[in-house]
């Protein structure tokens, strides 16, 4: 069996999103032990070093192949959909017409085709991309999603955090795809579900699975709760925190840091991008405490492990800390992290509290909100883990009947 994967992070930078990649590998080998696996990336030594299994398929590819397949779609509608298949070999005339720039792009291209179209399985791992906030690349994996629905290959989506959607092209390409996914996966019930039904995905074939990482952090939780404060912002145009928001932040750690007699933590989980989480925190805490060093998921969730707390504005540091037991305050104030944070509270039932970081009353409810949780740290510890082991079982219920639900979908 071979299986393309989609991964939410192309450039392995993003510590949450190469979580889910991980557990999803692991899952899918679980259940076809002998799958060859690709996955698709724009940093192959570091995939290589993180998921040393699989398969390499250059970024460059799927940008190229796309740029040539997706035309017969809005040119030449009654176009046999297998002719896509053969992409870009078959149809030279239209990649010469596009005057694609380098034969690098031409082979990445028929490497990417190659890949997609002799696979048995196509999966879009865990990620947040179908959303307005990554418009473009959220079109660039409908477009994939469809070539191969149109060509009879098996779909799935794992660990979705799917929406906002309120742009038209966007809302109008994901209701005439995912339909005909094989089963979506979704990882909280606050915004994507009523997104899906919006766009009419049968009941049958959405699946609420928690987010894949919960796994890797669960396995990871002590006994006890930690001493430290952990702390990570998110300053980015989908998260609309600002340097406003982190001088913010800054008083009120450094006022609970004193009170509570602990040190803070940085953990960062964005590692490349202007900023990155690494770049922030080096502001807010200095470079010896921003974690720069923390290179894979299994490190920055062990430093979380020695946490009592965790603050941050990143959805995946939240997943880490809550998965194994962490109390954290959530802080938002674009709707696209409104939807994560409430969506992850929502799952695990308490002990994540959300605060708008536009609110006239921020700093106050920030600080009120530290202090709560650092006092009920050891009494939510059992409830927050019954909540991850809740979500693990449901998710390895779901992957156990993948390969049924893809007979019965395909």
């Amino acid at each position: 069996m071979r299986i393309f994967i989609l991964p939410g992070t192309y450039d392995c930078d993003n510590m949450g999103d190469l979580a889910m990649l991980q557990i999803a590998l692991r899952r899918l080998k679980s259940l076809q032990p002998d799958a060859i696996i690709h996955v698709l990336t724009n940093a192959p030594d570091k995939l290589k070093f993180h998921c040393s299994e699989t398969g390499i398929v250059p970024w460059l590819g799927c940008k190229s192949w796309l740029r040539v397949g997706a035309l017969p779609r809005y040119f030449f509608p009654g176009i046999r959909p297998d002719i896509r298949r053969h992409f870009p070999c078959d149809l030279r005339r239209l990649c010469r017409l596009l005057r694609l720039p380098a034969s690098s792009d031409r082979v990445a291209a028929r490497q990417f085709a190659d890949a997609l179209f002799n696979s048995n399985l196509l999966v879009m791992s865990g990620c947040g991309m179908i959303a307005d906030a990554f418009h473009v690349n959220a079109l660039r994996m409908l477009d994939a999603l469809e070539a191969a629905t149109r060509c009879g290959i098996p779909t799935v989506m794992l660990g979705q955090g799917l929406g906002p959607i309120q742009d038209r092209e966007l809302l109008q390409r994901a209701a005439q795809i995912l339909p005909h996914v094989g089963a979506i996966f979704i990882r909280e019930r606050y915004a994507s579900l009523d997104l899906l039904k919006q766009l009419r995905v049968p009941e049958g074939k959405i699946f609420v699975t928690g987010d894949d990482a919960v796994e890797l952090a669960f396995n990871e939780r002590s006994s006890a709760p930690g001493r430290h404060i952990g702390v990570n912002l998110r300053i980015a145009g989908y998260s609309a925190l600002d340097d406003k928001v982190l001088e913010i932040v800054r008083t009120v750690l450094n006022e609970k840091v004193s009170r509570h007699q602990t040190v803070p933590a940085g953990i960062p989980i964005q590692h490349g991008g202007e900023p990155s989480d690494i770049q922030v925190l080096e502001r807010l805490l200095g470079k010896k405490k921003s974690g720069g060093e923390l290179d894979t998921p299994l490190k920055v969730i062990r430093r979380i492990a020695d946490c009592r707390i965790v603050v941050t504005g990143s959805y995946h540091a939240g997943v880490f800390a809550l998965s194994q037991g962490i109390p954290v305050v959530g802080i938002v104030k674009s709707d696209y992290y409104r939807e994560k944070f409430h969506g992850l509270a929502g799952e695990f039932g308490g002990g994540c509290i959300v605060i708008q970081a536009d609110d006239v009353e921020f700093s106050m409810k920030l600080g009120a909100a530290m202090d709560e949780l650092w006092e009920k740290a050891g009494e939510l510890k059992p409830r927050l883990l019954s909540a991850a082991e809740l979500q693990i079982k449901f998710a390895h219920a779901a992957y156990a009947r993948l390969p049924e639900l893809l007979r019965k979908h395909a």
